[in-house]
């Protein structure tokens, strides 16, 4: 009769760890997204679009065209510096086709190979970009 108990209580075991694996897995999503990285946004679209920067930038700019929301819901963008995250901007989505951007101030000093991912609710990536910042260039003031 252990045994017997011992059986069911291992099939209710699994039977429980496979309903927690399928209820954290999150749905796919159905967004889709244009992104294009700049130097900044003017009347709701990119200027300066760009893959690398130089450190006296002050700031990057993600701008992001969603579409296939069928409800309100949001987008984040992740800014990362040599792999580790350097801000997080959530962004919200409010009809099936919306623009949207964000920015991130940029010490002199963060030089190096960065990426911005864009995420949907559930954290699923929709896009990633990666980009450079290299040092400024040092002015020649000896005239």
């Amino acid at each position: 009769m252990a045994k017997v108990a011992c059986g069911v209580s291992l099939i209710l075991l699994l039977t429980f760890a496979v309903g927690l694996a399928q209820e954290t897995t999150p749905p796919k999503s159905e967004l889709t997204v244009e992104i294009e990285l700049c130097t900044g946004v003017e009347e709701r679209m990119p200027v300066g679009m760009t893959e690398s920067f130089t450190a006296d930038v002050d700031q990057v700019w993600l701008w992001c065209r969603v579409t296939g929301a069928t409800d309100t819901t949001v987008v984040k963008h992740v800014y990362y510096r040599e792999g580790v995250e350097m801000a997080t901007v959530e962004l919200p989505v409010k009809s099936p086709s919306w623009r949207t951007w964000s920015s991130k101030n940029i010490l002199p000093t963060w030089t190096g190979k960065w990426e911005i991912k864009v995420l949907d609710e559930y954290d699923n990536v929709l896009a990633t970009i990666p980009f450079t910042i290299s040092p400024a260039m040092a002015s020649d003031d000896s005239e």
